[in-house]
């Protein structure tokens, strides 16, 4: 199916896997919608991308602004969910104020996407929520990561029944190269070096890209009997 002239939106689109697919939605001629917290990074974002793109400042835990994005845009054809916040609790010792983060952004976020965008979207609209190999592969630290990404894949099974024909599948990435990690490393080398050390022990012997992640998703949109997946991308990280 092509995007051409197809609404598509993506929540959390301002850098990493949600601007790479903004990327390559654009070049099949969607008409491309993205949302971030940060205005800095929507405005790198516009610079990468072009004019062609719009632009919007939303906070994806933010149900009352994810309504209005919605009721704004109207038709909706495609809409790809790459918003997270990760919240580490070694042992359940983190503040759980700051923990609940990784639930209200990867969960009810993708939760109120669907909840406002489904209305807009014609029979063969689909709706593309990402998790993570945590949700199979916990992270030392990391129980309400995991549990965020196993729910949003449960959500996403429903959701393919409930909202029938529109079709909705889960995203999952294993070790992907984004920006991410230099936030999480605190520097570019201290990433550098975990992702490279994480890598050595996949089969491929490499991260995944943006790029990667994008064009899974670009599927996910495109195919019309795929719904109620799990689609990984994570190049054997379940594996070993």
């Amino acid at each position: 199916m092509s995007l051409a002239d197809k609404t598509v939106v993506i929540i959390g689109g301002s850098s990493g896997m949600g601007l790479a697919a903004a990327k390559a939605a654009l070049a099949e001629g969607a008409a491309v919608v993205i949302t971030g917290r940060s205005e800095e990074r929507l405005r790198s974002a516009r610079e990468a991308l072009g004019s062609a793109v719009r632009t919007v400042a939303l906070d994806a835990a933010d149900e009352a602004g994810t309504r209005r994005l919605f009721e704004e845009l109207g038709r909706v054809d495609h809409v790809f969910f790459t918003a997270a916040t990760l919240s580490f609790d070694p042992r359940l010792a983190g503040d759980s104020a700051a923990v609940r983060a990784a639930i209200d952004t990867r969960f009810w976020g993708a939760y109120y996407a669907a909840k406002y965008a489904a209305p807009r979207m014609p029979p063969d609209g689909s709706i593309t929520l990402t998790t993570g190999t945590a949700a199979l592969k916990p992270i030392p630290g990391g129980a309400v990561v995991s549990a965020s990404c196993g729910a949003v894949e449960a959500l996403a099974r429903a959701l393919a029944l409930e909202l029938a024909p529109i079709r909705v599948n889960a995203l999952r990435p294993g070790l992907i190269d984004t920006p991410l990690h230099e936030k999480l490393a605190g520097s570019p080398e201290r990433a550098a070096r975990r992702i490279a050390q994480g890598a050595a022990h996949l089969p491929l012997k490499r991260a995944g890209t943006a790029e990667d992640i994008a064009q899974a998703a670009l599927f996910l949109m495109q195919n019309r009997f795929t719904t109620g997946v799990t689609l990984t991308v994570d190049g054997g990280h379940l594996l070993v």
